[in-house]
């Protein structure tokens, strides 16, 4: 397990550029079943670093979607279940979507309406879904947030923010010389060098 971990972050590493500390302790959450949010501007590849990272796992039900003041709770937690309806119920069909989930990605996190956001920290905090007068368990191991700002101080979000143990402010590179390297290499897709299981991280907790 650790000489797995030690070739993704070599691999990561390699491409991307100004980003070991964003590297590392997003695998870190990810060993230990916590939750990252990557904060900067746009254009940092803080998006295409967290893909990048679910894409290593191997054997688990990934979760992505970009989040918008549009987006419905549909769209996350699944549709209304039309069998339930006829029963009086309210209940979602969560299969596929984030309640199935045990790694997600989601991106604009904080733009999200307040109805989305509430239902995510409870996820977050309890592993909990209140589905209709279910209360269900989440599979959710560990997810990842991106956002491109903070969400101001009177939005009442304090909670749902300090739920992510690790976050990280992604700044631009720096270094003219990294600046050139990205330019002149060219990024396509990542191809890892190796895969962890969510049996491998799971085992590796006991």
């Amino acid at each position: 397990m650790i000489k797995k971990v030690e070739k993704l972050v070599e691999s990561l590493n390699s491409r991307y550029k100004e980003r070991e500390d964003e590297i590392s302790g997003a695998l870190l959450a990810l060993l230990s079943g916590e939750h990252v949010l990557f904060i900067g501007p746009s254009g940092t590849a803080k998006s295409m670093l967290a893909k990048d990272i679910c894409r290593c796992l191997d054997k688990s039900v990934f979760y992505y979607y970009l989040l918008t003041r549009f987006t419905s709770p549909e769209e996350v937690f699944g549709p209304l279940s039309l069998e339930s309806l006829k029963a009086d119920e309210f209940r979602r069909r969560t299969e596929g979507y984030l309640p199935d989930s045990n790694i997600a990605f989601l991106d604009e996190f904080f733009k999200a309406n307040s109805s989305i956001l509430n239902s995510l920290l409870t996820i977050l905090n309890e592993k909990k879904f209140h589905n209709g007068r279910r209360v269900m368990d989440v599979p959710l191991y560990s997810l990842y947030g991106a956002s491109n700002e903070l969400p101001e101080e009177d939005e009442g979000l304090q909670a749902l923010y300090d739920r992510f143990l690790f976050r990280y402010y992604v700044s631009p590179i720096s270094g003219d010389e990294n600046f050139t390297s990205i330019l002149a290499s060219g990024v396509g897709e990542f191809e890892p060098p190796v895969h962890i299981s969510m049996d491998d991280i799971i085992s590796n907790r006991e």
